[in-house]
Formats: structure tokens, C-alpha cells, sequence
């Protein structure tokens, strides 16, 4: 009962994230103190999330920096560790990779077909031939945004089921 309002946060941003492809500062924002207020008084101690939002922090920055995440996805991530603590998110993050990628091809596969497939896998062929930037064209797979929200909440309620169940733990 204590995982229902991280549960409701990931419900939302997936349904957001799927829907408009955004998930909004309003929603992610006040979750961060709300879920260190509770760990420093109900939870496990404010050190607990304190920790989790710093390893979110250090390992999903460098991912938006890069552009290979939205700050969406980052703020989202950062909800995840200071609510479920450092252990839990690795293993969030890890399940959430795990999901997303088969979810990115569907997803992709759907947008674009094989014909967007194709387009792209040729036009990296070409870059990598005559070492000339090409850039992707719309209906190519390279050129297509895809929320990944829902990943990173599948895998944390994956990683809280799991743990919760005391079914498996990757984190000791």
C-alpha cells in the first residue's frame, strides 16, 4: 500500500508521456520532496531517498545531456530513486532498459514500418561509407521521438512486485 502514490505517479506519466509525449514538470516536481518528506518521517530516513535521488541524478543526467533521454524521463527517474532508495532503482532502471527496448521497436515498428527500418539501416550505411553526416528524413526510424516514460514505469513496478514478493532482488 505504502508503492500506491509512486504507482499512481507512473500510471500518469505513462498515460502523458503516450498521449502528448511529455510528462509535465507539475506532476514529477512535487513528487520528489513529497516522497523525502515521507521517508524522513514514515519511511526508511531521509538519507534513503536522499540517496536514491543522487544515483538518479548521477546516472540519468549524463543520458539527457547526451539527448538520448527527455527531462521528462530524467525528472521521472529521479521521482523513482527518491521514492524506492538506490537499490530499487538500479534494479527499475535495469528492467526499465530491459522493457523498453522490444517497446521502442514495437513502437517504432508501428510509426514507421519496415520501410522506415530499411531507410534508416541504409542511411547509416552511407554514413559509415563515406564518413559524411546524413540526416534522418521524416518516416525514418533514426528521426522518430518515442516516450520512453512507460519503460522506466514498467520496470519500477517490476522492481517493486519483485521485491515486494521477495520473489527476486538483483540489488543486495
Amino acid at each position: 500500500m505504502e508503492q500506491l502514490p509512486l504507482f499512481t505517479l507512473l500510471l500518469a506519466a505513462s498515460w502523458l508521456d503516450l498521449t502528448t509525449h511529455k510528462i509535465p514538470n507539475w506532476l514529477t516536481l512535487p513528487f520528489i520532496p513529497l516522497a523525502l518528506i515521507y521517508h524522513g518521517f514514515i519511511g526508511d530516513g531521509l538519507a534513503f531517498g536522499l540517496t536514491g535521488l543522487v544515483y538518479a541524478f548521477i546516472l540519468l543526467f549524463p543520458l539527457f545531456f547526451f539527448r538520448l533521454l527527455a527531462g521528462g524521463d530524467v525528472k521521472l527517474g529521479l521521482c523513482i530513486g527518491a521514492f524506492l532508495g538506490w537499490k530499487l532503482f538500479l534494479e527499475s532502471l535495469l528492467y526499465g532498459l530491459v522493457i523498453g527496448l522490444p517497446l521502442v521497436l514495437v513502437f517504432a515498428f508501428y510509426k514507421v514500418g519496415w520501410s522506415g527500418f530499411k531507410q534508416s539501416f541504409m542511411r547509416y550505411g552511407y554514413i559509415l561509407g563515406t564518413k559524411k553526416y546524413l540526416a534522418p528524413v521524416e518516416g525514418e526510424l533514426a528521426g522518430l521521438k518515442v516516450p520512453y516514460g512507460p519503460a522506466l514505469a514498467l520496470g519500477a513496478i517490476l522492481a517493486m512486485a519483485l521485491n515486494h514478493f521477495e520473489i527476486y532482488t538483483l540489488v543486495q
